[in-house]
C-alpha cells in the first residue's frame, strides 16, 4: 500500500464518521436578521492571516485555554438518526471504492510475480484494512469527545508548532456577498479550536485569498498558499465557479481540501477532496420533502442558475429523476441568469403549469426578484430555497413574500441552538466572534473545520 494511498483512506473513514454526526435539515419559516455585522468579511488583498487574529474579536485571542465554559455538556453526539445514516451512505462509497482500488491495484503489480508473491501480498493488505477499520473506530471515539461535537472532554493547550491551513473562496463579483459569511465562519472555528487543543496540539494559522470567481486566478490563489503561506490543507473553499479548475494543482501538489461548498459532484469525485456533507443530489432530494411533508403537494416546479451551470444542472437532472420515485409530479423547470431584472414570463409558465412548489436553485438576491415579480402576475406558490442561495442570511431574510420558505440544508441551521454541537458552535460566536453576518456560508465553512479537527487526530507532534 502506498504512503499516499492510507492517509487517504483513513481521512475518507473520518469523513464518514464526522458526517454521519452532521444536521440535514430542512429549515422552514424566517426570522428576524442578526445584529449588524462588525466583522470584516472582505478579504481581498490579505494573504496572511495568523491564527490570533482570525478570531475576530479583539479581546479573545486565540491563545492556548483550558476553559471549558463555553462547552455545553454533551451526552449526543448525533442530530438526527435519519441524517446521520444519508450522510454515511453518502460517505461510505468513497471509502469502498478507493478500497477496491487498492486492492485492484496490488492485484495488476503482481500479475508477473510467482503466484506465492500474490498471496502474501494480498494477505499484507487484508492486515492493513483491519489495521485501518481499527483506526477508524479510534478516530470515531476521539471525535465524539470533542466539544466541537459536542463532547465534553476538557480542552488541552495549543502549545505545538503552529499549523497553516489555506483558504480560497470566491469571495467578490456577483457571487461575493452570498458566499462571504464562510470567512467569520472560518475565523470563528480557529479561534475557538485553538482555545480548546488546535489541532491534536497545534495552534491553527489560516489564510484567506479571494479568486473573484475567476478560474486562472483561482489557479494562481491556490499555488501561492501552496509555495508562499506553506499550508498543509485547505479547508472550507467555497468555489462553486472555480474549483474543477483547481482540481489539477491540488492533485499534482497532493494537498488536500478539507470541506467546501459541496455543491456539484466535484467534491464527491476526487481523491484529495473531502466533502462535509450531503451531495447536491441530496438537495434535490430535500426539494421533494418540502412539497411532500412540508407542504403537502404534489406539483413541483424548479428555477436553476445559468451561471453555475454543473451545479444547477446536476441537481435539476437530480430533480427531475428522483421526484417520480418519491411520487412528486416536477412539471416544469427552467434556466435562467441571475442577472435578470425580472422573472414574469418565468412566474407566468410556472402558474399556467400548475406548479405548486417552486424550487429556487439560485442565489438569495435572484431569489428576491422572483419572489416579486411572481407576486405582479399573482403566483404564490410554496417555496424551497438552495441552500448556498441562502449563504448570507442578511440577502434572503426580511421578505414577506418569502416566508415560509423550505430550505433542505445539507450541513447544519446556522440558526440552530438544539443538539449540543449547536449549542458549542452559538458559544463561540458569542465569545469569540459577535455580530457578523451569517448564512449557510458559515455553516459550510464551520463544519469544514470540524472535520479537519477530526482528521487531526492523530497528527503528529512534527508534521
Amino acid at each position: 500500500m502506498s504512503t499516499r494511498t492510507r492517509p487517504r483512506r483513513l481521512i475518507t473513514a473520518v469523513a464518514a464518521t464526522v458526517t454521519a454526526m452532521a444536521l440535514i435539515a430542512g429549515c422552514g419559516g424566517s426570522r428576524v436578521a442578526s445584529s449588524a455585522d462588525t466583522a470584516t468579511q472582505s478579504t481581498s488583498g490579505d494573504t496572511a492571516a495568523s491564527s490570533t487574529d482570525s478570531g475576530a474579536a479583539a479581546n479573545t485571542g486565540a491563545a492556548a485555554s483550558t476553559d471549558t465554559g463555553s462547552a455545553p455538556a454533551a451526552t449526543d453526539t448525533g442530530s438526527a438518526p435519519a441524517a446521520s445514516s444519508t450522510v454515511a451512505n453518502a460517505a461510505a462509497p468513497a471509502a469502498a471504492t478507493n478500497t477496491d482500488a487498492v486492492t485492484k491495484g496490488a492485484a495488476t503489480s503482481t500479475k508477473a510475480a510467482a503466484k506465492g508473491a500474490t498471496k502474501t501480498s494480498a494477505a499484507g493488505a487484508a492486515v492493513n484494512n483491519a489495521k485501518l477499520a481499527g483506526a477508524g473506530a479510534t478516530v470515531a471515539q476521539n471525535v465524539a469527545s470533542q466539544q466541537i461535537f459536542g463532547g465534553k472532554a476538557p480542552c488541552q493547550p495549543a502549545n505545538l508548532s503552529p499549523i497553516n491551513i489555506g483558504n480560497v473562496s470566491t469571495l467578490s463579483g456577483v457571487l461575493g456577498q452570498l458566499f462571504a459569511p464562510v470567512v467569520p465562519g472560518l475565523k470563528t472555528f480557529v479561534a475557538a479550536q485553538n482555545a480548546c487543543g488546535g489541532l491534536n496540539g497545534h495552534p491553527i494559522r489560516l489564510f484567506v485569498e479571494d479568486d473573484q470567481g475567476d478560474p486562472s486566478t483561482a489557479v494562481t490563489k491556490i499555488n501561492d498558499e501552496i509555495k508562499n503561506a506553506k499550508v498543509l490543507a485547505f479547508v472550507g473553499n467555497i468555489q462553486v465557479l472555480t474549483v474543477d479548475a483547481v482540481v489539477a494543482t491540488i492533485k499534482r501538489a497532493g494537498i488536500p481540501v478539507i470541506g467546501g461548498d459541496i455543491t456539484n459532484n466535484t467534491w464527491f469525485s476526487n481523491p484529495l477532496m473531502f466533502p462535509q456533507g450531503s451531495p447536491p443530489q441530496a438537495i434535490s432530494y430535500g426539494y421533494t420533502v418540502a412539497a411532500t411533508d412540508y407542504f403537502k403537494k404534489k406539483s413541483l416546479g424548479d428555477i436553476w442558475c445559468l451561471e453555475v451551470p454543473q451545479a444547477c444542472a446536476q441537481i435539476d437532472k437530480a430533480l427531475k429523476e428522483i421526484g417520480p420515485q418519491v411520487g412528486v409530479n416536477v412539471v416544469k423547470t427552467t434556466q435562467v441568469s441571475i442577472t435578470s431584472p425580472s422573472y414574469t414570463t418565468q412566474c407566468l409558465d410556472f402558474k399556467n403549469a400548475g406548479v405548486e412548489v417552486l424550487a429556487m436553485t439560485f442565489d438569495a438576491a435572484s431569489q428576491n426578484r422572483l419572489a416579486k415579480s411572481c407576486d405582479q402576475v399573482g403566483f404564490h406558490p410554496n417555496w424551497a430555497a438552495y441552500p448556498l442561495g441562502v449563504g448570507n442570511e442578511k440577502q434572503f431574510l426580511g421578505s414577506p413574500l418569502l416566508g415560509n420558505t423550505y430550505v433542505p440544508l445539507n450541513t447544519f441551521p446556522w440558526m440552530g441552538n438544539e443538539t449540543p454541537a449547536e449549542q458549542y458552535y452559538q458559544a463561540s460566536v458569542k465569545k469569540f466572534n459577535p455580530g457578523f453576518t451569517s448564512g449557510d456560508a458559515a455553516s459550510l465553512g464551520w463544519t469544514a473545520g470540524a472535520l479537519l479537527v477530526a482528521a487531526s487526530t492523530n497528527l503528529s507532534a512534527n508534521p
